[in-house]
């Protein structure tokens, strides 16, 4: 299933989400974990796509109707646990990823630890 966009920024937004969500992975791991997400094989090609548009951006779940946000809902929790590991038990975490990606409901980047050494003396 693949997503198409408007733009960088939601991709963007995405990319510190996740982030923030796996504190052990770099940004750059995240952008690529976000093409993936939105069915892309790499960064680079999701934004080549989306620069040169000539395609409709895809619908937010807002909308969908039911039967489509169900539908969508079961195919990306099978994406989100392939590229991200997770668990299909895992159900508060694909709910958040699901709406992070696919919602215009804002949602909180939680701060990304710090490691000990960087953080001030």
């Amino acid at each position: 299933m693949r997503f198409y966009l408007t733009g960088l920024a939601r991709p963007k937004k995405v990319a510190q989400h996740l982030s923030a969500m796996f504190p052990n992975n770099t940004l750059s791991a995240s952008q690529e974990w976000t093409a993936k997400l939105y069915g892309y094989r790499d960064w680079h090609e999701m934004a080549e796509i989306t620069k040169n548009g000539g395609n409709a951006p895809s619908k937010l779940d807002e909308y969908l109707s039911e039967e489509e946000q169900a539908a969508r809902s079961i195919e990306q929790n099978k994406i989100i646990c392939k590229v991200l590991s997770i668990s299909k038990t895992d159900s508060s975490r694909l709910a958040l990823i699901r709406q992070i990606l696919t919602s215009r409901v804002s949602v909180k980047i939680p701060d990304k630890p710090r490691s000990a050494s960087s953080k001030r003396k």
